[in-house]
């Protein structure tokens, strides 16, 4: 199975524009955003979530988190393991709510963090070593206060460009003279790229990852009166000149019928030229496109 194949395998979302968006990932136990919800569809795979990932205080993202706080404290399950959020610094939102939790759940039996992020500050994953981490960078969802997107980065070796063609004898003993630093260089692969609530990205941010999972509020130009929400040839055109694997598509509007959706943006994807696999996140359905 390809790598993007087996990412879009291992989500569990649920997204509906204005009402609740969150997706958990449990190969690295991270879950981005958390809206309303979320611990009622877990179930008891709430004590898989190690860290949380907010992009911005809007309730359709942060709705859901008082449910998973205080689920991972009375459910069957490991009720000590720590729990960290993270989110964009200075949200006045996420402050709010954060208050609202520490009023809920006075007595916890694990330990809660709250995390202020800046784009770049990056998070590493226990998960995978020292060898996944999470990257934040800064959307566009017209807002005064700083928003966030996040890149699940894996750190990756390869040989170096300028080796490229050499007989495998030559770099062979380079290798066994000057080290494996000698013929080797470390570099950043992007596994998952997680776009929150924005207007869509530019393509350097996400590209060559592995899945982009995009919100797609409207399907064309003259739905949107405001522009803080991306259409759906903007964010297919991002997925194909980023050059990434797989793409999931999330936060569409709920004017959209199911039938509609399904066949708007399977044209909508045929007309951009993608021929990877485009998975459609409709409430808590998994809408294969292609």
């Amino acid at each position: 199975m390809a790598l993007a194949e087996d990412i879009l395998k291992n989500l569990r979302g649920y997204s509906r524009a204005m009402y609740s968006t969150w997706f958990f990932h449990r190969p690295s136990h991270l879950l981005f955003d958390a809206g309303e919800g979320i611990a009622a569809q877990l179930g008891n795979f709430v004590f898989g979530v190690e860290k949380v990932f907010l992009s911005h205080g809007h309730y359709d993202h942060v709705g859901g988190l008082p449910g998973l706080v205080l689920a991972r404290n009375a459910a069957m399950g490991e009720r000590t393991k720590p729990l960290v959020v993270h989110h964009p610094a200075g949200d006045a939102m996420v402050q709010l709510e954060r208050e609202y939790v520490a009023v809920l759940a006075r007595n916890l039996d694990y330990a809660l963090t709250w995390t202020p992020l800046q784009p770049g500050e990056d998070v590493p994953l226990s998960t995978a070593g020292e060898s996944w981490t999470v990257r934040p960078f800064a959307t566009r969802h017209g807002r005064s206060s700083l928003t966030l997107g996040y890149n699940l980065v894996e750190k990756r070796k390869r040989l170096k460009p300028a080796l490229e063609g050499k007989p495998e004898a030559e770099i062979a003993r380079l290798a066994r003279e000057k080290g494996r630093e000698a013929v080797s260089e470390t570099y950043d692969h992007i596994l998952m790229a997680y776009s929150g609530d924005s207007l869509a990205l530019e393509p350097d941010t996400v590209r060559g990852a592995e899945v982009l999972l995009h919100e797609s509020t409207f399907l064309d130009e003259k739905e949107r009166k405001a522009k803080i929400h991306p259409t759906l040839p903007e964010v297919l055109a991002t997925a194909r000149d980023a050059g990434v694997k797989g793409l999931g598509l999330f936060h569409v509007s709920s004017r959209y019928t199911h039938a509609d959706l399904e066949e708007r943006v399977s044209r909508a994807v045929e007309k951009h030229g993608l021929a990877i696999p485009v998975v459609l996140f409709h409430l808590h359905r998994r809408i294969r496109i292609r």
